[in-house]
């Protein structure tokens, strides 16, 4: 029964959108009464929920915390920032790894920039999706619908004059970073400041994180796109090397 659990939390977990009795059952070779019956006993220990129509199943905050944890492990941290510290040491600027929470962005793990010029933000600290390069990047790997859930209505909050605030000025940015494989933030969370993500990608080409580099916008245009993507690029790669070796 055990086993049947952990099938279970796997097939939700891994899904990039909320599941049906039918679909979990079948993809688990589970009768559906069964799956049904522990799909409600998932529910009620709070492991996962259910989507606001009722119908769905999907992971819940005491997942994804759970999920937060294992990364934030000493033996696969100190990994992940070894390779964040070499980024840092390469490009000259503050580098993050952030995680996708909810419709937030999570700083899970960050590295500073001896630079005295510099933006502080706090590790755990969570910001919006639709005016960050991180956040951009985690919706660029979603649908439209699943994009218009996590954010809802429009027009979104607008935090500087470079905000996109409506669906018709961010979906052409979202299809432009699936091509180019990157996302920037030219000062639409924070003014004067730009920021630069590229993914990392679980064993099924997923992204479950991003890192990125940000800094003042008048050092960071001082170098072309190319200087801070392929240390970015690299450091991602080795960063799902160790979670590989690490067996997440």
């Amino acid at each position: 029964m055990a086993e049947k659990v952990l099938l279970i939390l796997e097939t939700i977990a891994q899904s990039e959108f909320p599941l049906t009795l039918e679909s979990i059952s079948t993809s688990n070779g589970l009768a559906k009464p069964t799956a049904f019956r522990l799909l409600n006993t998932l529910v009620a220990q709070g492991f996962i929920e259910r989507d606001p129509n009722g119908r769905r199943f999907q992971p819940s905050a005491k997942l994804r915390l759970i999920g937060i944890n294992i990364l934030s492990v000493d033996s696969i941290r100190s990994q992940r920032v070894a390779v964040m510290r070499r980024l840092v040491e390469q490009i000259g600027e503050t580098c993050n790894f952030n995680i996708l929470d909810g419709n937030k962005v999570m700083y899970l793990d960050r590295i500073e920039t001896s630079a005295p010029i510099r933006l502080h933000i706090d590790v755990g600290t969570r910001v919006p999706l639709h005016c960050t390069a991180s956040g951009k990047l985690f919706l660029s790997a979603m649908t439209e619908l699943q994009v218009r859930n996590s954010l809802g209505a429009e027009p979104f909050e607008r935090h500087t004059n470079n905000t996109l605030t409506s669906y018709e000025m961010l979906l052409p940015e979202l299809e432009k970073i699936r091509v180019n494989g990157y996302a920037l933030d030219e000062s639409a969370f924070l003014e004067g400041f730009i920021g630069i993500a590229v993914p990392v990608n679980n064993s099924k080409h997923k992204t479950f994180a991003t890192i990125t580099a940000h800094g003042p916008a008048p050092r960071m245009q001082e170098s072309s796109i190319e200087f801070y993507l392929e240390p970015l690029k690299q450091a991602a790669i080795d960063i799902q090397s160790t979670l590989s070796e690490s067996s997440i």
